[in-house]
């Protein structure tokens, strides 16, 4: 039969674990804590990279439907000026210069098979240009603003 001083011996051992085992939950709480901390910026960071993305093809999609609607209304005729202006709604002046480049296209010649040659003059060539940091695009640092957006009316590879 246990005496009382068994029993004593006992519920002191009990206590000295139960302790220990106090330090041991928090510590497991605070790991966890610290996991979802790091899970939650990783996320975050994330989620910031895509917007910037949506944003900028966004922006993209539009200057090109802009610098298309003026090739088609305006085409030969923005040659008689070295640029023209889109409309910009990302833009504090809601409206930015794209340069216009015109050149004429090389005339080709047909030959066909029983001797007789055709010379056919190609329609000139009109390309509007807008920088990416006209756009917006330029990540904070001007010499890392990408390539310019090109629209044009090229019709044969160079």
């Amino acid at each position: 039969m246990p005496n009382c001083s068994d029993r004593i011996r006992r519920s002191r051992a009990r206590g000295r674990r139960s302790r220990h085992q106090r330090g041991d939950v928090l510590l497991e709480a605070l790991v966890g804590v610290a996991l979802l901390a790091v899970l939650g910026g990783g996320l975050g960071h994330v989620a910031a990279r895509v917007a910037a993305g949506q944003r900028d093809a966004k922006v993209e999609s539009f200057a090109v439907e802009q610098l298309r609607l003026a090739l088609q209304m305006d085409g030969l005729a923005l040659c008689e000026g070295s640029s023209t202006a889109i409309q910009a709604p990302w833009s504090p002046t809601a409206a930015e210069s794209a340069t216009v480049q015109c050149s004429t296209a090389p005339n080709l010649t047909l030959n066909f098979g029983s001797g007789a040659s055709a010379a056919i003059a190609a329609p000139p060539e009109v390309a509007l240009e807008i920088p990416a940091s006209a756009l917006g695009m330029t990540g904070g640092d001007e010499q890392d603003a990408g390539p310019a957006l090109v629209v044009g009316t090229r019709q044969l590879p160079q």
